[in-house]
């Protein structure tokens, strides 16, 4: 179910951007199930991947592009 919530997120990208034009994401390259989420109003990433081996998505917690840690 998750795997199919995480497909309609990324088929569906191009909606998001065009309602609002806050939230941007971008897929990985083939065969990966992991999106970067960008806000781009607050300056904020954050990166989401589905895990096969429990079958949720799990997602970090927003990044501050401003900050200069690694």
């Amino acid at each position: 179910m998750k795997k199919l919530l995480l497909i309609m997120l990324l088929t569906f990208t191009t909606f998001a951007i065009a309602d609002e034009g806050r939230y941007t994401m971008v897929n990985k390259p083939e065969g990966s199930s992991s999106v970067w989420i960008l806000d781009s109003e607050q300056g904020k990433v954050k990166y989401c991947s589905y895990s096969r081996h429990d079958f949720k998505i799990h997602c970090s917690k927003w990044k501050d592009l401003n900050d200069d840690e690694d």
